[in-house]
């Protein structure tokens, strides 16, 4: 097999993505083969839609349907005060403790925006905080970050 066509089946995986839910701001969708959870962030995040979003993507990962993450952030503009608050005092300290022993890799795809790159940065690093043994890279686009995804983890360690 070459390159060409490696990278081929790799493009088809991104498509394979189901709609789970999809709400003002962001949505979560999943890849059930490759086992990866996707969130996609778009303008100005609110608190509701943070809570509605990320809680998904928690249960999609403690239903053990999958041990992979990909925040696409590309075309997120910032979160709200709210959702920032939550986010820190809730789920990082709360929920995201239990799903830790789940999830093997997040990859991030990074903000076209200035502000969106502080903002996703400042959750990256809440993240990395709170997990610091956790696999995490951030990329430019999103089919680097699900290459990086699909890598085996042979080739990782």
């Amino acid at each position: 097999m070459t390159n060409n066509s490696h990278k081929e089946v790799k493009f088809v995986k991104i498509r394979n993505f189901e709609l789970i839910k999809e709400i003002n701001g962001g949505c979560v969708s999943a890849d059930y083969e490759s086992k990866i959870v996707k969130i996609d962030w778009d303008g100005k995040v609110e608190v509701e839609t943070a809570r509605e979003i990320l809680s998904k993507a928690a249960d999609m990962i403690e239903a053990g349907h999958c041990d992979k993450l990909l925040l696409n952030r590309k075309e997120l503009k910032e979160f709200s005060t709210e959702a920032r608050l939550w986010i820190k005092e809730d789920l990082l300290k709360n929920r995201a403790r239990k799903l830790v022993k789940y999830v093997h890799k997040v990859a991030t795809v990074s903000s076209k925006t200035v502000m969106g790159g502080i903002f996703a940065n400042f959750i990256s690093a809440g993240i990395q905080l709170v997990f610091p043994k956790l696999k995490m890279h951030k990329f430019d686009t999103e089919s680097e970050a699900m290459d990086w995804l699909l890598e085996s983890e042979e080739l990782i360690g």
